[in-house]
């Protein structure tokens, strides 16, 4: 799939969230006040389909808008991207990289 929902699990997280990334396609991400790492430094809301715990309603709206202002290149690079994002920072090696 294209596009996959993370939402948290039973903790303070989504494991579905880095497995999206590590595929290299676009997570939905519902924000339910999860805890995400390197805050500071990852723009979260660029690799993701962001939807606030509130717009939930409006989810499917909110994916065909979003996917809608991608162009074909738009799209295949940001996968490309999601990829790098888990290679470099948040796979088991990138974060030991990142960190030094």
């Amino acid at each position: 799939s294209d596009y996959v929902i993370c939402i948290r699990g039973s903790g303070n997280f989504s494991i579905r969230l880095y497995e999206t990334l590590m595929m290299g396609r676009i997570p939905i991400f519902i924000n339910t006040d999860c805890l995400l790492p390197f805050l500071g430094s990852i723009n979260w809301k660029k690799h993701t389909v962001w939807i606030e715990w509130e717009n939930i309603h409006n989810l499917e709206n909110i994916i065909y808008e979003y996917h809608n202002n991608l162009s074909a290149r738009e799209f295949k690079l940001k996968q490309i991207e999601n990829r790098l994002l888990w290679e470099q920072k948040l796979s088991p090696l990138g974060i030991l990289n990142y960190l030094k």
